[in-house]
């Protein structure tokens, strides 16, 4: 979504010239180096160099502009006296009247007497011949908008908050200022002045602001050189106001280095993000008293991943750049930003409670409550999910999960809320006004802490609860399946202005009731609408033999799954071995699929015995379409009437014909006959 918006200025007038540029470009690497990569601006002449022609006119390269107040020059080329521009003039004309003479399109000369000059920083100067006189374009190069979907703020609900980025070569102090007028040099918000820096004057960085604007009304975005005595608009971007995507109470604000992320999305994905699970996150834990608004800071100095300081929250662009998909951990600050136990809560040998209660925030409301893109498997057998020593950052997500399934947030028959275990003790430790911190000892009874754990559990400790935990884990009487089933989720649904989650739930499948006619003759020849598709999941693969084999258009290459596949737990909950998902693109009209399988290459023990194949418009709704089981056949087309679909899902319930579950397919193809 950026846009990218030139902004010439041609600014014509008597001209001594000059550009603080010396060519030279210099970028930050997020591993502290420095790439030094030269910018041609060389007009062929060395630096104070000076040009003549007849003696007509003089430019003078590096030095300074003078520019005439009060007329527009931009139809205009400058033409004057030698006299009038040679460089021993140096200063001695500054405010002073003068006359010049400018050269239309046209040829012909317009003369403009008694204006005075003043001095005024270049910006990129360039100087480039005209076969009629001197031109020179003064400009600012690149200006980049993102002006991102409008969010509402907090400051100004009438209006509307955007952000943009840009680039300049201004070689001086500027302002930014957003006013009602393209010639305002003060208006509703202004960035304070920025100084330069780097040897060539290059400023690259992100503003902000809140627009008291109406939708459909037009703002300027407005660049203005700061001086001692005035101020000038020096370029102008005008902006209209668009719907806000977000009608929010909560706010978002961005600041720091985030013109070094390289992902476009990255913003867009963390912007969702916030405006989807802060609200839910602030109506399971907030008070009221905790933040609604909340400054997010890339930083390209600091050399963690993330941290949470009150209302503020860095991240390191050095670690957005190598997981741009990794975003949960936002989810992590931001029920930090909720918290604020402001030192409430014991931090020198303890915080296991603050950190892994923050993790529950991003398992629960972000990887199970946001999108089924961000789903986060553990095998129950694991662990490490079952004794973490209750470091501060363990892997609790299954056992706050278990706490919420066991004691959770109900209301009683007079529709009042009674809180649950997590719930209760983030209530103890907000309310703590003793002075002294709690501690979050999970061994010790007595405690503030652990009276809360007893009231609601019966059980003495956080540490008896964990090994009633390990005992259901063992024994098969609990395992986490999703939030869906949640008799708390009434908290955090209905919210205004926030979509309610999807809750996937990882349950048994049952086969679809279709079953396909098996063709006699299989179908490999003609046009195949499979081919070239887009693989979009799948249950593993083992080195080169991928899952884009399988739509490749080759029968020898083939996709071979692992066995110990990724997102293992899932498959096992689901009651399958493993599933493929293919993207056509569009949606597209077929009636027979052929699979190519593993006896096609004298491997028959390896063909499926049990597989299914569905459909869908969007990849979230599924319709069955085709239903195999007790096969055998080395290469399988089967009929399932005529079907209008954009993905296609094939998926094993048994992958081969022996005791193996690793799936050979070497061709996976679509016909419309």
């Amino acid at each position: 979504m950026k846009k990218t918006l030139i902004l010439l200025v041609l600014l014509m007038a008597a001209v001594l010239l000059f550009s603080c540029n010396d060519g030279t470009q210099t970028t930050e690497n997020t591993d502290g180096t420095q790439d030094t990569a030269t910018t041609d601006t060389d007009s062929g002449l060395d630096d104070g160099a000076v040009t003549e022609k007849d003696d007509d006119y003089t430019a003078v390269i590096n030095e300074e502009e003078w520019v005439a107040d009060g007329t527009d020059y931009s139809a205009f080329s400058f033409m004057g006296t030698g006299a009038e521009v040679k460089s021993d003039m140096d200063k001695k004309y500054a405010g002073n009247a003068v006359t010049y003479y400018l050269v239309g399109e046209d040829g012909k000369q317009t003369e403009v007497s008694g204006v005075s000059i003043r001095q005024l920083p270049v910006v990129g100067a360039r100087v480039e011949e005209d076969t009629a006189a001197k031109k020179v374009d003064v400009y600012v190069s690149e200006i980049e908008m993102k002006v991102l979907p409008e969010f509402k703020s907090l400051a100004a609900r009438a209006g509307s908050y955007i952000m943009f980025d840009f680039t300049t070569n201004i070689p001086a102090t500027f302002r930014v200022v957003v006013a009602s007028t393209a010639d305002g040099t003060s208006g509703e918000y202004t960035q304070g002045s920025i100084t330069t820096t780097g040897s060539n004057g290059k400023y690259t960085g992100i503003a902000k602001c809140t627009i008291p604007y109406k939708k459909g009304s037009t703002f300027y975005i407005n660049i203005c050189i700061d001086s001692s005595s005035s101020n000038e608009v020096f370029a102008s971007v005008p902006v209209t106001v668009t719907e806000a995507k977000y009608d929010s109470e909560y706010s978002l604000w961005f600041q720091g280095d985030w013109e070094l992320i390289k992902d476009e999305d990255y913003l867009d994905n963390l912007i969702d993000l916030f405006y989807n699970v802060y609200p839910r996150l602030y109506a399971r834990f907030g008070t009221g008293a905790e933040p609604k608004s909340i400054t997010f800071m890339a930083d390209k100095n600091y050399d963690g991943v993330a941290y949470c300081a009150g209302t503020l929250i860095c991240v390191s662009t050095a670690y957005a750049n190598s997981n741009p998909s990794d975003i949960g951990f936002f989810a992590h600050e931001i029920t930090h930003s909720v918290q604020q136990y402001g030192g409430k809560m014991e931090y020198t040998d303890g915080s296991w409670w603050t950190e892994n209660m923050a993790d529950h925030g991003r398992f629960r409301y972000f990887h199970w409550g946001y999108s089924t893109d961000y789903v986060k498997f553990y095998e129950p057998t694991d662990t490490s999910i079952q004794d973490w020593g209750w470091q501060p950052y363990g892997n609790c997500n299954w056992f706050f999960a278990y706490l919420d399934y066991k004691y959770p947030t109900t209301l009683n028959d007079s529709g009042d809320k009674v809180l649950g275990l997590i719930d209760s003790i983030d209530k103890l430790i907000k309310e703590n006004n003793t002075g002294a911190a709690y501690e979050d000892d999970p061994y010790k009874e007595g405690t503030p802490f652990n009276n809360v754990v007893k009231e609601i559990t019966g059980l003495a400790t956080m540490e008896e609860v964990r090994l009633q935990y390990v005992k259901e884990l063992k024994d098969g009487t609990w395992a986490f399946t999703g939030f869906g089933n949640y008799v708390d989720n009434f908290v955090t649904e209905g919210l205004d202005g926030v979509p309610d989650p999807e809750y996937p739930m990882l349950e048994p499948v049952t086969p679809g009731d279709k079953t396909g006619e098996i063709l006699a003759s299989p179908v490999t020849e003609g046009t195949n609408i499979a081919k070239g598709a887009t693989i979009v999941e799948f249950s593993g693969e083992i080195g080169s033999e991928v899952a884009t084999n399988i739509v490749d258009g080759d029968l020898t290459t083939m996709w071979r799954s692992s066995s110990a596949v990724q997102d293992g737990y899932k498959y096992k909950l689901m009651g399958i071995q493993h599933e493929i998902v293919i993207d056509l693109g569009a949606s597209k009209s077929f009636d027979t699929y052929t699979i190519v399988n593993a006896g096609s290459n004298g491997a028959s023990a390896q063909n499926p015995a049990s597989w299914e194949i569905l459909v869908s418009d969007d990849g979230k709704n599924w319709t069955s379409v085709d239903y195999q089981t007790g096969q055998k056949l080395d290469v399988a087309s089967v009929n399932v009437g005529e079907q209008n679909a954009r993905y296609v899902m094939l998926r094993y319930y048994k992958s081969t014909q022996s005791s193996s579950d690793i799936v050979r397919l070497y061709e996976f193809m679509l016909f419309d006959s």
